[in-house]
């Protein structure tokens, strides 16, 4: 289960960025409601096929300290956005900020799964010796 939830965090996260960095190739404004401009693209690119890379090599251990790192850095990033927009050139829409906060938000589901599963099989265990 916890494997899963973090091989599937890492291949849907890299595939939603990849698409994004290619539509920020021809349009910097997509839609008028994401702004890509080309440093964002770059990087929209690099977590990418970041995460497909880990998603496909990286053993269970590799994969969530990726998650861990990607969450972590995303859910700041969203932060950032929200609360001080003039530190980014052009200042960020509001869904750029909820794409990061829900993106790096997604990543810590197979990290708590793996502890929910943990905690449950030590109560189990707990309950059978007594």
């Amino acid at each position: 289960m916890s494997m899963a939830a973090n091989v599937m965090y890492a291949r849907m996260t890299g595939w939603i960025y990849l698409l994004l960095a290619v539509a920020g190739l021809f349009d910097r404004h997509l839609f008028y409601v994401l702004t890509l401009p080309v440093l964002t693209t770059l990087i929209y690119l690099m977590i990418g096929l970041s995460s497909l890379t880990a998603a496909h090599k990286a053993s269970a251990i590799g994969l969530m300290i990726y998650n861990l790192v990607l969450g972590s850095a995303l859910v700041l990033w969203g932060i950032a956005g929200t609360m001080h927009p003039e530190w980014f050139v052009p200042a960020p829409l509001p869904l750029d900020n909820a794409l990061h906060l829900l993106t790096g938000v997604w990543a810590f589901y197979g990290l708590l799964s793996v502890a929910w599963k943990r905690s449950r099989s030590a109560k189990a265990k707990q309950e059978d010796a007594n």
